[in-house]
């Protein structure tokens, strides 16, 4: 568990993936979530480690709060007065029912051991009405794997202090969902669909994309 707080919360995690070839590919993978530029209430995020999804919303909002089980974030948050941090300590979401009008999950759902006790969770917390938008990688699609392989081998020595093989350790455990097994959850659970995106090359097949996007209603 260390290994992933010193990753997610570390000054480098910004640098490597929010910066030069792999930060116009996250960059717009966060702006292809965006559709709706209907106002909302209440927004939560699920997950976003230092780089919350708010900047690139489409639409206004009352209150905007991140919920992540690493409970070192609190002090990168301390300061934001748009985002009200909640550590989760437990496997349910510390919000009543019908609370939110939506809920943004930006490559994270890949990380949680049960993602369908999870979405039903966060189903549960939305208003009738509301919306989830989910982006995932395409791990382990092919281009996906291209990306991966450049970045172990050219790309991870410059910013963490990982050899290619410790690269390829941490990824496989902390992706422990493929794009594969959660398609189906997701769709298995929830068939009100507002958008589904493939990106950044829109072909409708995973193994030609980074990443898959999908917002359902509620």
């Amino acid at each position: 568990m260390s290994d992933f707080k010193d990753f997610y919360t570390g000054n480098n995690y910004n640098q490597h993936m929010y910066n030069g070839l792999i930060g116009f590919f996250m960059t717009l993978s966060h702006k292809r979530m965006e559709k709706s530029k209907k106002k909302k209430e209440r927004v939560l995020e699920i997950g976003p480690g230092t780089h919350p999804h708010i900047n690139y919303l489409k639409h206004e909002f009352e209150e905007y709060y991140v919920v992540d089980k690493i409970k070192e974030l609190s002090t990168f948050y301390e300061n934001n007065k748009k985002i009200k941090f909640i550590h989760q300590d437990g496997d349910k979401l510390p919000f009543p029912d019908n609370y939110f009008d939506r809920v943004i999950i930006s490559h994270c759902l890949e990380h949680i051991v049960y993602p369908e006790k999870v979405l039903l969770d966060i189903y549960a917390k939305l208003k009738v009405g509301g919306s989830v938008t989910i982006g995932l990688p395409t791990d382990p699609g092919i281009m996906w794997r291209v990306g991966k392989f450049i970045s172990a081998n050219f790309l991870i020595n410059k910013n963490y202090n990982f050899s290619k093989e410790k690269y390829y350790y941490f990824t496989a455990k902390d992706h422990v969902n493929s794009i594969f097994s959660l398609i189906p959850i997701i769709k298995k659970n929830f068939n009100k669909i507002n958008f589904e995106r493939f990106e950044p090359f829109k072909i409708p097949l995973i193994d030609f994309n980074l990443f898959y996007i999908i917002d359902i209603q509620k």
